[in-house]
């Protein structure tokens, strides 16, 4: 299985730390049309644009328009913290909603199971988990277990700190009573994709691994120290392919700016050299 994971796109009507997010959103978009079509599975795990206003949204939507995927790649969605989930609601009528509301949803592939959570909390950029919401991830993943699927989970922040536990001010409110649920069913959780901090990174939690793009619209830097800070270096965006297999999960960066790609000639002979 082979699926596309962008993160962060951050749809704006004027430049974001320099950058067009809305010029960066079609690039990628037709990176994949030439490189990815056969994938499987696309999803957007959130911060769809930059301040949660329909009219971003709709420029979402048409810049999608204008890509013209096919059908089966058409993305699946969920909201971060720089969307408006009721603004959302409305312009993405078709996408499921549990029943409190919130943007979260399953969908199986094969023997695979995906959930789609909602971390959003309206008016904060930290990532919130309530009771309401993780009483529903503990369903789905019971159920996932008594079927003995194999689950993967998108979400848009960050389960856990990716560096200093004290500098992560932006992650999941709620991260040690998440961390315990995701954890007790380590053994069907396969990975979980996030994004929300704009950083290459992948790693483990326990047996569970996890990866992130940094960011479709303005990658930042890893903040290595203890005090809560931002930064950006002007690395270039990317996102990420995935390849799942039966004993393998593998975890590609593509960085769609650079497009131009000159393949070369060669056999395994060309390897050896004459002495």
């Amino acid at each position: 299985m082979k699926i596309i994971h962008f993160s962060d796109t951050h749809i704006h009507d004027e430049l974001i730390i320099g950058q067009d997010s809305n010029f960066r959103f079609k690039k990628a978009l037709e990176h994949i049309s030439k490189n990815h079509l056969d994938s499987d599975l696309f999803v957007i795990t959130g911060d769809l644009t930059h301040h949660g206003r329909l009219k971003s949204y709709e420029k979402f939507n048409e810049i999608l328009n204008e890509a013209k995927l096919p059908n089966p790649l058409l993305p699946k969605l969920i909201i971060g913290n720089h969307d408006n989930r009721e603004t959302f609601k409305k312009q993405f009528s078709k996408v499921p909603i549990d029943e409190n509301g919130f943007v979260q949803y399953e969908l199986d592939f094969q023997s695979n199971r995906f959930l789609f959570l909602d971390t959003n909390l309206p008016k904060s950029h930290q990532g919130h988990y309530c009771d309401k919401r993780m009483k529903w991830l503990e369903n789905k993943l019971n159920v996932a277990q008594s079927q003995d699927m194999n689950v993967f989970i998108f979400m848009h922040h960050n389960p856990l700190a990716t560096a200093e536990e004290s500098s992560d001010y932006l992650g999941i409110k709620e991260k040690k009573e998440l961390q315990s649920l995701l954890l007790k069913y380590s053994k069907k959780i396969k990975h979980i994709f996030f994004g929300h901090q704009h950083l290459t990174v992948s790693g483990k939690l326990g047996n569970i691994s996890f990866s992130a793009p940094r960011s479709i619209s303005h990658p930042l830097v890893t903040n290595y120290s203890k005090k809560y800070r931002l930064g950006t270096a002007n690395t270039d965006p990317n996102y990420n392919i995935i390849l799942i297999k039966k004993e393998s999960i593998i975890v590609h960066t593509e960085d769609f700016l650079k497009q131009d790609i000159e393949w070369f000639e060669t056999t395994q002979e060309d390897w050896v050299e004459d002495n």
